[in-house]
């Protein structure tokens, strides 16, 4: 095991909890997918470039993943046709898509197969998603998930979640467990926090090439610490991405070939697009100037009708190093700063860019940021959603 925290730190939530029911802010399934996302975000991992979740059900974690910009290919995958075919139309691009392209491409597909299903679509896999997937499958299928994420996919990091039946002592406070003796109809165990460290061990121990660490979402009401959180989640990385000298050199693409050639049950593509995306054709010094050129006339614009607190009589002067902080973005240094606005003729005096009221007004390249869709884009949960992830 290793310790692992998530890069923005822990969620500010609050779980409440009366004489009649208890509730959670925000709902449960949020907490998770925001988990989930800081996660896959975390640049210790490198460029995840290819993301696949196996589990998607009604597509609600994907307006959230695509947003992760080094992503470029997602492969959403569950074994419910039907279901699929329902809602497989959410990863269509939306029209804010259209107006502010992404820097790079997308590929999206929708596939109906089984996670315990190697295939072709699968290689080279950066990062795994399965939230509250595997306690819906039957042991035969539980036991080959190890195989085909960590012996034939092999990807950076896999991210499992699965209830905590230690905090049902809670739950049944207010409402009695199914008659299955879960929490939902189609589950078919859950774990105590032991059951489930036990199981990322046994997977560890299979490969060791990977480490895990466990945390959770949904925090216990006051006083009752004890019994963990709602969701619990581990999360396994591979060795190399800690730094850490792998146990065994990965597979090679040839023997991942001739293992999905194998497999009898293919997946089928249900639903297919690519995301229109930006190519930037500029030269690094083109890109930097028009920055410049952006900023400059923005404080001028700014002292222009503040004049009282800048008090430049007919010329303004920036600091040099507010404006290369402005333009971070770009990866300019001040060197390269500096040779720029001597090409460029741009008077610089005492650390301070000299900007002449007659000066054009010069904007070459876009900032502006149209609203998007971000959590609002996440639906609350469907008829299917286990009942106890709604607040």
């Amino acid at each position: 095991m290793f310790s692992y925290k998530l890069p923005c730190g822990d969620f500010q939530t609050v779980t409440a909890m009366t004489e009649t029911n208890i509730s959670f802010d925000p709902p449960v399934y949020e907490q998770r997918y925001c988990a989930a996302v800081q996660i896959l975000g975390d640049p210790k991992w490198g460029r995840i470039r290819k993301a696949v979740e196996f589990g998607c059900a009604e597509i609600r974690f994907f307006p959230l993943l695509r947003r992760i910009e080094t992503i470029e290919e997602i492969v959403l995958v569950d074994i419910d046709d039907a279901m699929l075919r329902k809602y497989m139309n959410r990863i269509d691009p939306l029209v804010s898509d259209h107006i502010r392209q992404r820097q790079c491409p997308l590929k999206v597909q929708v596939v109906q197969g089984n996670v315990a299903d190697s295939s072709d679509e699968l290689r080279d896999t950066d990062a795994v998603i399965a939230l509250e997937l595997i306690e819906h499958v039957y042991d035969d299928v539980l036991a080959k998930i190890p195989v085909n994420v960590f012996g034939f996919m092999q990807p950076k990091i896999a991210i499992f979640s699965t209830p905590n039946s230690d905090y049902n002592v809670i739950f049944t406070r207010f409402n009695p467990l199914l008659p299955n003796g879960f929490r939902h109809e189609d589950h078919k165990f859950e774990w105590t926090r032991e059951q489930f460290k036990t199981w990322c061990m046994g997977i560890v121990q299979k490969y060791p090439n990977y480490m895990f660490a466990l945390m959770g979402v949904g925090n216990p009401p006051q006083g009752y610490e004890s019994v963990g959180h709602v969701s619990q989640i581990a999360l396994f990385v591979r060795k190399d991405m800690l730094e850490i000298r792998l146990e065994h050199p990965l597979t090679s693409n040839v023997w991942k070939s001739t293992i999905s050639l194998l497999t009898t049950n293919r997946y089928q593509l249900m639903h297919g697009v690519t995301y229109p995306f930006h190519v930037d054709t500029r030269s690094e010094e083109q890109r930097i100037w028009d920055d410049v050129q952006y900023e400059l006339n923005c404080f001028k614009q700014y002292c222009k009708h503040h004049r009282e607190e800048c008090d430049c009589a007919g010329t303004h002067k920036m600091p040099i190093e507010i404006l290369l902080s402005r333009i971070h973005r770009t990866g300019a240094t001040r060197e390269f700063l500096d040779e720029i606005l001597k090409n460029k003729s741009v008077h610089v005096e005492d650390e301070f860019v000299l900007i002449e009221d007659s000066d054009e007004d010069s904007v070459t390249s876009s900032h502006s940021d149209p609203t998007e869709q971000n959590l609002n884009e996440v639906e609350s949960p469907g008829e299917e959603e286990e009942f106890w992830d709604v607040s």
